[in-house]
This record gives C-alpha cells, sequence and structure tokens, in this order.
C-alpha cells in the first residue's frame, strides 16, 4: 500500500471557501495540502491564478477570515495541511522579457531565509498548524533560494530542474543522479522523498492524463514509493473533466487499490 497526497497551490485573499468545498466536494475527508501565498500580489500581464489577475497590492491572506477560520477548522479534524507558497507569487520581467517566478527574481536577495521564516512563522500562527514545507511559485526556484527556504527551517516540494539547485554534496549528486536515472529510464518523475544536506524534498507530479497517473501509481506501488500530484483549486474549477480526472482516479482507482490519503508534510516528517 503506497501513501498519496493531493498538493494544491494558490489558496490566498482572494481564495472562496465555496469554491474549494465544491472542488472537493467528492473526496470524502481525504486530506488537502494547501500551498498558501501570505501576500498575493500579481502585476504581470499573464498571472497564474485567474483569481488574482491584476491585483496591484499586495492581499494579506489572513484578512479573508471565512478562509481562515475553515482552514483552521479543517486542520483540527485532521482534514487539511498547510505548506508556504512563495510569499507574494508575484511574477517580474528579465530585462531579456523572460517571465520569472519569484523563487527565481528573489535570487541573492539579501535576507530572504529571514522573510520566509517570517512568514511561516506568521502563517503557523495565523492557522494554528506547524508549517514545515516550502513549495516556490510555478515550481521554479535557484539554488540560493532553496538554500535560504533550507535555513528557515522548512522542507521542499518542487520539481529538480535539469541544472542542479542544491549544494554539490556527495549525498545531493546521488540524489540528483537516481532523479534523472528514473525519468530517463521510466519517463517518470522520482516520486520518492530524498534527504539533502539541508532539507527533505518530494516531488509533485502534474495531473497529466489519466493513463499516466495510472502509470505512475504502479511504479510507486512497485518499488513502495508515495505518489503527490500537485493541481490548482481554480482550475479544478473551471475546468470539470479535469476534475473529474483526478477523481476518478483517486476515489475509483488509487482509494480501492490500498492507497492510504497523508499529507503531504506528513511524508516528509
Amino acid at each position: 500500500m503506497i501513501k498519496i497526497a493531493i498538493r494544491d497551490d494558490d489558496m490566498n485573499f482572494f481564495t472562496k471557501v465555496e469554491d474549494i468545498k465544491v472542488v472537493y466536494k467528492d473526496f470524502n475527508y481525504f486530506p488537502i495540502s494547501f500551498a498558501v501565498v501570505p501576500y498575493v500580489l500579481d502585476v504581470s500581464t499573464k498571472g497564474a491564478c485567474l483569481d488574482t489577475k491584476g491585483n496591484r497590492e499586495p492581499k494579506d491572506v489572513a484578512l479573508n477570515t471565512e478562509l481562515v477560520n475553515w482552514v483552521k477548522s479543517e486542520v483540527r479534524k485532521g482534514t487539511c495541511d498547510v505548506l508556504l507558497h512563495g510569499i507574494n507569487h508575484n511574477y517580474k520581467f528579465a530585462e531579456s522579457g523572460e517571465k520569472l517566478a519569484e523563487m527565481e527574481w528573489r535570487d541573492n536577495e539579501p535576507e530572504l531565509a529571514e522573510r520566509i521564516k517570517t512568514e511561516k512563522d506568521r502563517l503557523s500562527k495565523l492557522f494554528d498548524y506547524s508549517i514545515s514545507c516550502f513549495v516556490a511559485p510555478s515550481n521554479r526556484i535557484t539554488k540560493y533560494c532553496l538554500n535560504q527556504v533550507a535555513y528557515s527551517g522548512l522542507n521542499f516540494s518542487g520539481i529538480i530542474p535539469i541544472k542542479p539547485n542544491v549544494n554539490f554534496t556527495v549525498q545531493n549528486l546521488a540524489n540528483y543522479v537516481k532523479r534523472w536515472v528514473i525519468r530517463a529510464v521510466y519517463n517518470l518523475p522520482y516520486p520518492g522523498v530524498l534527504k539533502y544536506d539541508n532539507h527533505k524534498e518530494v516531488n509533485a507530479c502534474i495531473l497529466q492524463s489519466y493513463d499516466y497517473l495510472v502509470k505512475l501509481f504502479k511504479f510507486c506501488c512497485k518499488h513502495d514509493y508515495p505518489m503527490v500530484i500537485n493541481v490548482h483549486y481554480w482550475y479544478l474549477r473551471d475546468n470539470p473533466l479535469e476534475l473529474e480526472k483526478l477523481r476518478k482516479f483517486v476515489m475509483d482507482f488509487a482509494i480501492p487499490r490500498g492507497a492510504i490519503p497523508v499529507r503531504l508534510s506528513d511524508l516528509l516528517n
């Protein structure tokens, strides 16, 4: 039996509780790991989350009292996990015109670890839940920023890039090789938990085809790995067929075959 988690990114000031309830109403108390943006800001021309597009002032998630109270209630019931999702999730453009995610344009930003730790502690108190994992906006993060995440006392859920973004140690290099060998041989992301020199890390696969999810699930079962699926509530809300694909895989396929629903943070802790 394998452990399975759902990581839902982009919870923020604009998130409506009703949207979350509608999306997950058929998941029967499956614990969802919500990656929360502390001060959402979206001044780029093409934002990631439709609900925040064009927002030019940082909006504190704490001001959405209905959402905060709902999350706290779910935390008490054990049906909710809280992850830190950047600081404001904003994008910036390089001189070349390249669109940079937050943990790319903050590269080499002084005292970034302190800022991350401040938000980790603030949201932990807000939701009455000890946050222990960081998720980079757009799953993109530089070596410097990842080290800052680790210095702040957080583990990481993300996708390893072709260019290594971890310190060069024997252990880290072994992890890097392991992940890319699995991808090269099986055409799958390495799903297991990896221990690096200063943090733990677990990948979250994107919501691809139903057959892809089944293939990854069978691989995880064979090798005793957990499986984490990365989604966005607003995308599932606006795309019923994608939501049904997730529900069908999780509730009709994985759970009946013994998959154990868990919070992502528990995999790392």
